[in-house]
């Protein structure tokens, strides 16, 4: 299969490197991969270089490059291409993109819930695939060393990397009084108080309480373009939550990412490192015992940085969800609930004075990545999507 993928903007890089990684692992299927940075100079040209070939399929992660037209037709229909669109952030975030006109459009979902609220949002109908792919880890050349001696050398307890957003906002709450108002506070506070929600739920559950009606196709279409909202806001809530609770307790964290600055000066605990860059992180995750993962909304799937965290020798502590539940077993991941919250502080202490226990199970979580949750293993299901469709 000839596929083209584009590299577009990317906080902190991830999505590039996404790219580059999946593009390497599609070369060693025996596959034709080839990438057009969509932020380079020349972009246009190598993009229309690409034509003459006849890809049998474009990819852009979170969507880049779907709205790509001629004359107001989609290039992938006049090329008879497949688009594969590969989202590591909620579909809400999507809409638009998702909604674009490609006649032979594959959409990936990194959490099972996403892709049921795709196939129940009405604009998903346009969609010639939906399916669950959680992304790969991001490795280095160089496989990690996970032995006693090397595991004892590292010189990070915990490590978390990703963006401080602070006290959630609520922009709905600047609209008028109203039913709509009202169904979009509730959808909030019932995420805020259940972090495994899906948003889906919450809205059905909404709606009842509000105005005594069950979600329909017809509500969702009209309520999806702005419920990016509440989920921003349970998404911000939760990680702002926990790291108060972890700063709080005092617990040593090292953490890298945009916005820790103020945090940083309130908790003496906490030792950022700077905003740091993806490539970087996986430098960092060799030096780090254990690495703190919070899903970021994802209810029902996996984030990378598990994968790549584990690939990269460390152990993990995520909050739970159901798929980690059934994709590792307690040996390999460690894990945590949002009702407990109170309790993660003394559940990280723990694991760090166990230096052998914590070194096994960093152990069988690389063990258990490398089997089966890098970009190569996730290529082979991209591949097998895409030659399913007409």
């Amino acid at each position: 299969m000839r596929i083209v993928l584009y590299k577009g903007q990317s906080q902190y890089g991830s999505l590039r490197l996404h790219a580059d990684q999946l593009a390497q692992a599609l070369a060693e299927l025996g596959h034709e991969a080839s990438i057009v940075d969509l932020l380079a100079p020349d972009a246009n040209d190598r993009l229309k270089a690409t034509f003459d070939s006849r890809p049998d399929a474009y990819l852009g992660f979170g969507g880049v490059g779907v709205d790509i037209q001629s004359n107001g037709v989609s290039i992938y229909d006049l090329l008879g291409a497949a688009f594969a669109s590969v989202h590591v952030d909620h579909p809400v975030h999507h809409i638009a993109r998702l909604s674009a006109r490609v006649g032979r459009h594959a959409a990936f979902f990194l959490d099972r819930s996403h892709v049921e609220f795709v196939r129940a949002w009405p604009g998903g109908r346009s969609l010639a695939a939906v399916a669950f792919m959680p992304p790969g880890a991001n490795e280095l050349a160089e496989p990690a060393d996970t032995s006693d001696a090397a595991f004892a050398a590292r010189d990070i307890g915990l490590l978390f990397t990703g963006t401080y957003r602070g006290e959630p906002g609520a922009p709905w709450r600047a609209q008028p009084e109203g039913a709509v108002r009202t169904i979009m506070e509730d959808v909030a506070q019932r995420m805020r108080a259940d972090a495994t929600l899906p948003i889906l739920k919450a809205l059905d559950a909404a709606l009842r309480h509000v105005i005594n009606a069950p979600l329909t196709e017809d509500l969702l279409g009209k309520f999806a373009p702005v419920l990016s909202q509440p989920q921003l806001y349970a998404e911000a809530w939760h990680r702002n939550a926990l790291v108060e609770v972890l700063g709080a307790a005092g617990a040593p964290m090292t953490v890298y990412g945009k916005g820790w600055g103020a945090l940083a000066e309130r908790f003496p605990s906490l030792a950022w490192g700077g905003e740091g860059s993806f490539e970087q992180t996986l430098s960092l995750l060799r030096r780090a015992r254990l690495v703190l993962n919070t899903n970021n909304g994802f209810v029902d799937g996996g984030h990378e940085r598990v994968f790549t965290a584990m690939c990269g020798g460390a152990a993990v502590i995520s909050d739970a969800n159901p798929w980690y539940a059934e994709a590792f077993a307690p040996a390999e991941l460690s894990t945590f609930e949002w009702r407990a919250m109170d309790a993660v502080p003394a559940q990280i202490e723990a694991l760090l004075a166990d230096p052998a226990a914590l070194a096994a199970q960093a152990r069988a979580g690389a063990a258990k990545a490398l089997a089966g949750h890098t970009w190569r293993a996730r290529a082979q299901t991209l591949v097998q999507t895409l030659s399913a469709i007409p």
